[in-house]
């Protein structure tokens, strides 16, 4: 008889699984300028033969099913990147903000109180935190927000913890679902960025998502740290169901390949983005969406894509290939 999954605080102690962190800094920046048809600086540090060493990691038994996602009305979207520099952060944030141009009501979380990229990425400077945030969800017991969150020009409402460091002690695990319920009740997409290990805050706001993008770069640093972390998901309970594998930054002739980074995981890629460096760092520069700096790029068309898989929305039939960038170009 199968025993009853009881979550402990801690999900067993499970430490972050990053073994490497890539930080693009200005001299890659300035590099990719004069070579805009290479790959970023990163590639240097490729080598192949690391990736059989993936494949052959062992797994562990699981500690249980997952708990169910939370209950309310609307959907909940995890972004994860195990690495830095994967990119997960634009993911994200793209993908509230085509929701928000589909009509639907959208709020964006920065689920990294200390250092969070959103106010950075969005140019903007949070009015409310994420303490405050809670502690109304809190004072309203099981009903929505009463008031309004902060708000970018595109139509994405967010919330962050921003510089209000002295807070902290006050965003605590146990009053997670409350403040994702309240949010859930006043939006009908709950989109969450910042999430990089397994914390007690991590995967406390990971229990209540209904679908979870592991992100993954072409290097092997990045695929290393996406093995690690499907092995501790698979612990943790989680199913493919919820959690979903988008690969960022693609590009057919990187050294590492779609198909090997499938082999190594053993998982198949659920979304492609492909890589544009210079429509990524200008539309993060100007604090604007992809789709307000150039709409039909092959980019922009990708993050359209997964928005929609990650939404759970009909996908529309194939019209101008949207979806074969998605899935495909396996190559």
């Amino acid at each position: 008889m199968k025993k009853p999954f009881v979550r402990p605080a801690s999900r067993a102690g499970i430490r972050d699984p990053r073994n490497a962190t890539y930080i693009t800094n200005l001299a890659d920046i300035d590099r990719q300028k004069r070579r805009p048809r290479q790959l970023t600086s990163h590639t240097s540090i490729l080598r192949l033969e690391d990736l059989e060493e993936v494949q052959e990691l062992p797994s562990e038994e699981p500690l249980g099913e997952a708990p169910a996602p939370t209950t309310v009305a609307s959907r909940m979207i995890c972004f994860f990147g195990p690495k830095g520099g994967t990119g997960a952060t634009t993911l994200a944030i793209n993908t509230a903000g085509y929701l928000v141009q589909q009509n639907r009501g959208v709020v964006l979380v920065d689920m990294d109180l200390q250092l969070g990229s959103i106010p950075v990425a969005l140019n903007t400077r949070p009015e409310r935190s994420v303490a405050e945030v809670m502690r109304e969800a809190v004072r309203a017991g099981q009903g929505p927000l009463q008031s309004g969150l902060d708000r970018h020009p595109s139509g994405i409402s967010f919330v962050a913890q921003g510089d209000r460091i002295e807070e902290l002690a006050e965003v605590t695990t146990d009053k997670l679902p409350r403040f994702f319920d309240a949010l859930g009740q006043s939006f009908q997409y709950v989109v969450v960025d910042g999430l990089s290990d397994f914390s007690d805050h991590a995967v406390a706001t990971m229990d209540l998502a209904h679908v979870i993008a592991l992100t993954v770069t072409q290097d092997v640093p990045a695929v290393r740290a996406a093995s690690r972390s499907l092995r501790l998901f698979r612990r943790l309970g989680y199913g493919p169901d919820r959690l979903k594998v988008v690969l960022n930054r693609y590009h057919r002739k990187a050294p590492v390949s779609l198909e090997a980074i499938q082999n190594a995981l053993g998982q198949q890629v659920d979304a492609v983005v492909h890589n544009d460096f210079p429509l990524v760092e200008e539309s993060l520069n100007l604090g604007r969406l992809l789709w307000e700096v150039k709409p039909r790029a092959r980019t922009t068309k990708d993050l359209e894509g997964l928005a929609t898989l990650m939404a759970g929305l009909p996908v529309a039939p194939p019209s101008g290939g949207v979806l074969s960038r998605l899935f495909g170009r396996k190559g």
